[in-house]
């Protein structure tokens, strides 16, 4: 299934890179236009992403631990709160959970502890306002 759906992926960015390739040899004063930046940042998070889905478990669970983390970080930037430093241990120890195949821990952490803790911050420091 992973296979199939890797190689759905790069035969979608090969067809979408020659219909870029001919539309520019068609017309010239496309060259460096943002539709060939996409595509070939599309290329780079492909590869990359087929690198780590295809190595060791290891790898996969820290890869998307590392992609949590700077989504939470862009997240708490977002709804613009001090979040305190010490309540990103919340990532690794998630991702603990999906190693020691405590996967029932895993489903209910964030949204029951995480956001909670996050709630109950803002109600204590007395600005419950801009919260999403």
């Amino acid at each position: 299934m992973l296979e199939k759906s890797l190689a759905t992926l790069f035969a979608l960015l090969i067809l979408a890179t020659l219909i870029n390739r001919f539309l520019l040899w068609r017309l010239p004063e496309r060259k460096g236009d943002e539709v060939t930046l996409r595509i070939r940042t599309w290329w780079g998070i492909v590869i990359c992403f087929s690198l780590v889905i295809s190595g060791p478990r290891w790898m996969t669970l820290t890869f998307f631990a590392l992609i949590s983390f700077l989504a939470l970080k862009e997240y708490c930037t977002l709804i613009s709160i001090h979040f305190p430093r010490w309540l990103y241990w919340v990532i690794p120890l998630n991702y603990l959970l999906i190693g020691f195949n405590c996967f029932e821990l895993f489903l209910l952490f964030i949204p029951l502890a995480g956001f909670l803790i996050l709630a109950t911050g803002q109600v204590l420091v007395g600005d419950p306002s801009g919260f999403l």
